[in-house]
């Protein structure tokens, strides 16, 4: 009797062993939060780093969800730049890491996953092309705070600047899957900046599009806004048939005192 127990157990304990050796690998939740500071941000993404650097087989996926009625391209843009942070500052092969939209929910949140080879992605991407359904009205697709060269804080680790090509990817993406759209950008001067400079900063934007993503320059309306507080850029989403948003300077230019 105790030689045909150990018979059995051995036998489970081989069957066990099979199926654990045949078993795919699935992906694994890393992290996941919300809209926190840059800094914070960064400390997650190192830890991630230390995660892949330990599978060097491994992939990352960063995936961005938008909170619906908010700036729908923010997310992707801070995970794109989560990649590029990735790739630049901790070494990591820019092949081995991934980043999709995972769609409008209630929150906006990022997702930090390692998959390991051979495992199948987590989330399904959303598709780009919906982005504007049922929409007749343009969409504010994203608000950027931009630095150029020779502005105090030009230097500042993690500002944008209006060449950057990760600002527009995604951006880029959405008009290439629906060709019924077009694109408006409109650039916004600092409250002490020429009104020519906004015109500079869109066109800039509009320019890097072109170049870096292939972007049909001919959909995208480029224009100067006017001042706000800070250089900034606004992306838009225009659906056939409506008029382009208009420019909403913050600041008013002083009159001048008469002598």
């Amino acid at each position: 009797m105790k030689k045909l127990l150990t018979v059995l157990l051995l036998l489970a304990a081989a069957t066990s062993n099979a199926r654990q050796q045949g078993a795919k690998p699935s992906a694994r939740l890393v992290d996941s939060f919300g809209e926190i500071q840059l800094s914070y941000m960064v400390a997650r993404l190192d830890s991630f780093a230390n995660e892949l650097q330990n599978d060097p087989a491994a992939r990352g996926l960063v995936v961005a969800y938008s909170e619906r009625n908010k700036f729908p391209g923010w997310p992707m843009r801070r995970a794109l730049w989560s990649a590029k942070y990735l790739a630049d500052s901790r070494g990591l092969d820019r092949a081995r890491l991934a980043v999709i939209d995972g769609g409008r929910g209630e929150e906006t949140k990022s997702e930090l996953w390692v998959v390991p080879a051979g495992a199948e992605s987590p989330v399904k991407p959303y598709d780009a092309a919906l982005t504007m359904a049922g929409e007749k009205a343009p969409l504010p697709f994203d608000r950027i705070g931009v630095v150029e060269r020779g502005d105090p804080d030009y230097s500042i680790y993690g500002q944008p600047h209006p060449d950057d090509e990760y600002l527009y990817a995604y951006f880029s993406e959405v008009l290439r899957r629906d060709p019924a759209l077009r694109g408006c950008v409109i650039g916004y001067t600092s409250k002490r900046g020429p009104r020519a400079a906004g015109r500079r900063i869109a066109s800039r934007a509009k320019l890097t599009m072109a170049k870096a993503h292939g972007t049909d320059v001919s959909r995208v309306y480029a224009f100067g806004g006017g001042r706000r507080e800070y250089k900034t850029i606004e992306l838009w989403l225009v659906p056939p048939g409506a008029e382009l948003p208009k420019p909403t300077p913050d600041l008013r230019t002083p009159r001048r005192k008469r002598q």
